[in-house]
Order: C-alpha cells, then structure tokens, then sequence
C-alpha cells in the first residue's frame, strides 16, 4: 500500500505496533539539499518540530524489538541523534560506502551513513559476521536518475533482509520514487509507503507495477 500526503498524518492512520521494520531516507536538511540548493543551521530549529513528531509516530507504530534504519549525512547526524534517543533506542551508525566518489570540500564525499535503532529490546536477526560498513555502489550519478536522492535497491534489500521475515510489514515515510517497495515485493515483504510528492508518487506507482509485472512473469 501507498499513498500520496504527509507522513505525519497519514501515519495516524496506522495501528499501534503494526509495523514489524522502517527503512527510510528523509530530507537531510542541513549543507546542500538533494534539489542542490543550500540550506544552513536555521533549519534545525525548523525542522526540529517534525522530526520530534516524526519520531514519536515510529514508536508508536512499530512492533516491539522492531528494526529501524534511518538514511543521512555527517551533517544531519548530529541533529537526529539527540531527538531520536528520545523515543527509540540507536544501536548502531552504519557507514554506506558508495563505491563512488560526490563533490565535497577538500576531500570528496564517498560515503552516507545509517542510523540503525530499534524499539527496546531487541533480537538481532543477521549473522554475526556483518559489520558496520557496507560496501554498496550508489546509482550513478552520472546517468538520468528518478530521484535526485535515489538509493540503490540493493541497499534497502539488505536492510530489510537483515531485519525482517517474509510476509512482514515495512515501513518508509519517505518513499520518494519507490525504491523501498520495490525491494520489498523483491524479498516477499508487505509494504506501507507515503510520498507527498505527486510526481514521485505516480514514479513509485509506476515502479512497482513494473516490479509487480515482472514477479508474476516469473512465477509462470
């Protein structure tokens, strides 16, 4: 299921404890925006608010022990750290390695990290062997993306591989062009998306279509 509005409301809808896992890449806000404009350190107290509600809204709607990963930058960090310990409990920051290489000040960017949290207590579903460093190639920048902020399917197929069973619910507020129900339909998850985007949204609609179409290809 998808639908186009804010997250914030259309969470309302949900159930308390009805998703089993949230995998999710939100605005980063802070230094250069993925539209290329530049922000700067007012944001924080703008987008403080939201984020506050946003976070209140994955505690409620997550399943105890639930998985949660969190997409963003060395700029961000450090304003959802503090509101995110509020309300769930972080365990891990992942660093993507992009196997590319973006512009950047003095040293060019080749990486983006991972806040990995969970609701309380958790088991841990992956095998021992997994580190906190994921070497993953981004779509390339170089070639026409959907999405100016587009990750890789294969990085939200591990994540919710890592942290999910089959016939399970993920959850991403910020579904953008569809790449997280679409690697969900991939691993047999169910999926919940909200994009308040209109062109996004009908891109993601018709992301998942072509998905759809091509799964049931397969099973004949």
């Amino acid at each position: 299921m998808i639908k186009q509005g804010d997250c914030l409301e259309l969470m309302k809808e949900l159930p308390a404890g009805s998703v089993d896992m949230i995998a999710t890449d939100p605005p980063y806000c802070l230094g250069v925006s993925s539209n290329g404009l530049r922000s700067s350190f007012s944001d924080f107290n703008l987008m403080r608010p939201f984020f506050e509600q946003l976070f209140s809204e994955w505690q409620r709607v997550l399943k105890d022990g639930g998985h949660i990963y969190l997409c963003t930058d060395w700029r961000t960090y450090p304003f959802l750290y503090p509101l995110i310990i509020k309300y769930l409990t972080v365990r891990n920051l992942i660093v993507w390695d992009i196997v590319w290489f973006k512009l950047g000040n003095f040293y060019r960017a080749s990486h983006e990290l991972i806040i990995f949290a969970t609701k309380g207590k958790s088991e841990r579903n992956f095998g021992t062997t997994e580190t906190d460093v994921w070497r993953i190639r981004c779509v390339n920048y170089t070639q026409a993306r959907l999405h100016p902020a587009q990750k890789p399917v294969e990085l939200m197929e591990k994540m919710i591989r890592n942290s999910s069973a089959e016939g399970q619910t993920v959850l991403d507020p910020f579904l953008g062009n569809g790449t997280t129900a679409v690697a969900a339909l991939n691993l047999n998850r169910n999926f919940i998306g909200y994009e308040i985007d209109e062109r996004y949204y009908e891109i993601a609609q018709k992301r998942i279509g072509d998905a759809l179409a091509l799964k049931q290809q397969e099973l004949f």
